[in-house]
């Protein structure tokens, strides 16, 4: 079976963006305990590819930032932010994870494609009992940088299991800086959503971060997985 990305161009694809409505309270998101906290962010969305329950999927890690390398893995010490009508709240979409150090790990579409932030992320960190704001996110350009870099590779079609993951990327996800005004519209959002939620709301402090990549059992690189090595050069040994 052959997999194709759906391919528009920058007009067309900024034309097709909408903004995602509210879906009513989402309390098994909101909900918190002292050893959680929530993560939240601004994006917009656009109708997911046939068959495909999300339109894009920002995946983010627990991050070792001594060894610059990714603890999370496929059952822990990840999360992410699926957009799916359904899970945005008045166009905010919200993950509730661990507290610790974070990075965001990629950015992919239709399960196959993905754009891997290695050589330029950004690490952030989560306290418990805490509501972190990451900012707007724009989605849109990582949506045309993924097609214009699958069509330039060659990969917009994969078949069967095959992946297509991007790497040493020049730039990071793309979040438009925090101000107090967007602060106090999610405050607002989580007044008319979850008034009982009352944690501390901050902005996310951002510094770089790049982070190794993986590989699967067959020894192709991925961005992310099972087998995971460190961005950081060992010592050499004396």
């Amino acid at each position: 079976m052959g997999w194709g990305l759906m391919v528009l161009g920058a007009i067309g694809a900024a034309s097709m963006a909408v903004t995602a409505t509210a879906k009513g309270p989402a309390d098994d998101i909101l909900a918190l305990t002292p050893d959680t906290a929530l993560v939240i962010m601004k994006s917009e969305t656009w109708q997911p590819a046939p068959s495909m329950k999300s339109a894009y999927r920002l995946t983010l890690s627990i991050y070792d930032p001594a060894n610059e390398k990714l603890l999370g893995k496929p059952f822990g010490g990840s999360a992410e932010f699926a957009a799916q009508d359904k899970k945005f709240i008045d166009g905010y979409l919200v993950v509730r994870v661990k507290p610790g150090r974070w990075v965001f790990q990629s950015y992919s579409q239709q399960d196959k494609w993905a754009l891997c932030f290695n050589a330029a992320s950004s690490q952030f960190d989560v306290k418990p009992g805490q509501i972190v704001y990451l900012g707007e996110f724009d989605a849109l350009r990582h949506r045309q940088q993924l097609t214009i870099t699958a069509i330039r590779s060659g990969k917009s079609s994969i078949s069967g299991y095959g992946f297509a993951d991007f790497f040493d990327l020049a730039e990071g996800p793309a979040f438009k800086p925090i101000d107090q005004q967007q602060l106090d519209a999610v405050r607002a959002m989580l007044t008319r959503t979850a008034p009982a939620v009352a944690a501390p709301l901050v902005a996310a402090t951002y510094s770089p971060a790049k982070f190794g990549t993986g590989s699967t059992l067959f020894a192709e690189r991925r961005c992310g997985g099972y087998f995971m090595t460190g961005a950081k050069p060992k010592p050499a040994m004396k």
